[in-house]
């Protein structure tokens, strides 16, 4: 099965926080799965490692999580979800005055990840899964593959 792996749980990992989700990325291991993820995600974790992507890549190599590209169907895919954000933002607004609210913003990485999920794999494995739930809500969430529930 291809898992795809979000940046959360590999700052999981590297912090020692969440160990719930750490566990999943184990039992995948365990369970040999292909683990993959997209550049984006390697971008993201280049600060962790204070831009020596020679340690990035030999803790990458360690849990058997491969980059790979993007691709067009992936970008394609996050793409018109993130249409489908921008369209909800513009609409929040104060009931009252009509002023336009602030609210959570959602980054661009965040819909390249969910688009390459959702275009690349059988399912994603992230502590972070509104954001994939409301905008991917056909990607599987790899705790229902071990027959777990979402917290």
């Amino acid at each position: 099965m291809r898992i795809c792996i979000d940046t959360t749980i590999l700052l999981d990992i590297l912090k020692d926080e969440f160990r719930s989700f750490q566990e999943k990325l184990y039992t995948a291991l365990a369970r040999k799965e292909d683990l993959i993820a997209p550049p984006v995600v390697y971008a993201e974790l280049v600060p962790q490692f204070e831009g020596d992507t020679r340690q990035l890549d030999i803790f990458l190599d360690e849990h058997r999580i491969a980059i790979e590209p993007l691709g067009l169907d992936s970008v394609t895919v996050a793409a018109k979800a993130w249409m489908k954000y921008l369209k909800r933002k513009s609409k929040r607004k104060c009931p009252e005055c009509g002023h336009k609210l602030n609210f959570k913003e959602h980054f661009l990485s965040d819909f390249f990840i969910g688009g390459f999920a959702l275009a690349k794999c059988d399912a994603i494995l992230t502590r972070d899964r509104g954001i994939y739930a409301k905008y991917f809500a056909q990607v599987v969430d790899y705790e229902g593959c071990l027959g777990i529930s979402s917290r």
